[in-house]
């Protein structure tokens, strides 16, 4: 069961991923652009085009991951604060692992050279704190769980903000 809960959590990241990127692609051509990280102090409306798709398709994604990474985390703490102990989690524990991984790496894929860096850093940050704390809960650490939780939900928090910054908002 577990096999399958792990195809169907990818399947499902790839599946949304793909669907939002075909929905930020409006039929133009985009070229990649090797001046990524030279323009990330420029507001969002100045910036050039293939940065714009690029921000928009990371961000879709980090939106898609992040909601599916909160939800099983979260089943997964509600089980352990109930149980207090990991031994009585069920599978919970390893879903929350193979979503925050599954969802870190699909997240991951999205960003190109294209990418402003400004963003490339905050969602990078989300990754990798997203990584740890799978990490954290695959090891059964529970001391310092709360902690790592607390880094991975404010570096969430500012890729999210981040994101704000590139998305269309009508």
């Amino acid at each position: 069961m577990n096999g399958v809960r792990s195809i169907v959590v990818g399947l499902a990241l790839v599946a949304a991923a793909t669907l939002l990127v075909g929905c930020s692609e409006s039929g133009s051509d985009t070229q990649e652009s090797s001046s990524g990280s030279a323009s990330s102090n420029v507001p969002s409306a100045e910036r050039p085009e293939v940065e714009k798709v690029a921000a928009i398709q990371v961000c879709r994604q980090v939106i898609t991951s992040a909601g599916v990474m909160v939800r099983d985390y979260n089943t997964f703490m509600k089980v352990l604060n109930k149980t207090q102990s990991y031994a009585e989690v069920g599978s919970e524990d390893r879903w929350a692992v193979e979503t925050l991984d599954t969802g870190a790496g699909v997240v991951r894929e999205t960003i190109s050279p294209a990418t402003p860096a400004d963003l490339v850093e905050d969602v990078s940050d989300f990754v990798d704190t997203s990584e740890q704390l799978a990490e954290r809960i695959e090891r059964e650490q529970r001391a310092g769980l709360n902690r790592a939780s607390k880094e991975w939900d404010d570096k969430r928090t500012a890729a999210l903000d981040r994101c704000a910054e590139y998305l269309p908002t009508a």
